[in-house]
């Protein structure tokens, strides 16, 4: 038989450690779901009646019906399950959970305000974006930017590099420049200069490749052209010379590079004025023959039907508009 006494299970002594009891587990704090945003407008409606302190007077500055602004502060309350106003006979009051609600939504709507102030002031900084192929961004557009922003220093200008389709409900486009035929559905158009083309070579192939005396002579030069279309069987026939047949040819996905290609020596390219002036003017290209030919097809402007008046958007139409015909 088990002899009981009364001694403790654990003796204090100065030395021994307190019993370590088994750790209970807290119980996990509760995770409070998110509040759904009411509607932005209850939010407006609420704020015209906690400054006015009265329903009939915030209706008035709504142009509601008093009705109306009773009904929405209603639906306030339900979603957020507080009372925002006590109602007295000819006016209204804020609780406590209105008065800081109203604090936060007086913000809200002053951030906004200052916000469409910015947006709208003429006088504020605007950016621009222009979208345009690379050949004629860098070779035409780019030397001339800078004059547009000493006449404009409150616009800036963004400057994309592509030959993709435009898109103005899809893309943050403000202007884009494209070659074709001058049909773009649910675009502003405007032509910024015909495509007239002529032959272009280096000055050193002038001078030290095969003869460039007559138009039949290119047959003895490599052939520089786009993937895309090439025109030299029109410029050969209007030179009186079709149907020549040449030993080689380079080809090349983009106009810039052709160019440059003609620059380096490497053969005879057709060019534009706005694609070669550049060149033409720092000497790096000649013109072996002064003839011409019209492609039917033209460099153009584009811009939204909706915003091309926008006071920015209208400068630099009327700008590059210019620039356009002083190139061409």
């Amino acid at each position: 038989m088990t002899k009981l006494t009364d001694e403790p299970l654990f003796p204090a002594t100065g030395t021994a450690d307190p019993p370590v009891r088994a750790a209970v587990p807290l119980a996990a704090p509760a995770i409070r779901r998110p509040t759904r945003l009411p509607p932005l407008n209850l939010f407006r409606v609420f704020d015209a009646a906690a400054r006015h302190g009265n329903f009939t007077t915030a209706a008035e500055e709504l142009c509601v019906t008093q009705s109306a602004v009773s009904q929405q502060i209603r639906q306030l309350e339900e979603l957020l399950e507080v009372r925002l106003f006590r109602r007295m006979p000819r006016r209204v009051e804020l609780t406590r959970e209105g008065t800081a609600l109203a604090s936060a939504v007086g913000e809200s709507m002053a951030l906004l305000v200052r916000a469409c102030e910015r947006i709208v002031d003429p006088k504020a900084p605007v950016v621009l974006c222009v979208n345009a192929p690379p050949s004629i961004a860098s070779r035409w557009l780019v030397p001339r930017l800078k004059r547009f922003m000493q006449l404009q220093p409150q616009v800036k200008v963004t400057l994309l590099a592509s030959s993709d389709p435009v898109d103005f409900d899809r893309q943050d486009i403000d202007v884009a420049i494209r070659w074709g035929n001058g049909v773009w559905p649910n675009a502003r158009v405007e032509m910024l200069a015909p495509d007239r083309l002529f032959p272009v070579c280096s000055p050193a192939l002038l001078r030290e490749g095969p003869p460039l005396a007559r138009p039949g002579d290119i047959v003895h030069h490599t052939l520089l052209q786009v993937v895309s279309g090439s025109y030299w069987g029109a410029w050969l026939a209007a030179a009186g010379v079709g149907g020549l047949a040449f030993e080689e040819t380079l080809y090349f996905n983009d106009a810039g590079l052709m160019l440059d290609a003609a620059v380096q020596g490497q053969g005879v390219a057709l060019a534009s004025p706005l694609l070669a002036e550049s060149d033409l003017k720092a000497g790096r290209l000649v013109r072996p023959f002064d003839l011409e030919i019209e492609t039917g097809s033209a460099f153009y402007v584009l811009t939204s039907p909706d915003f091309s008046e926008k006071p920015a958007v209208a400068e630099f139409r009327s700008w590059i508009g210019f620039e356009g015909r002083e190139s061409g």
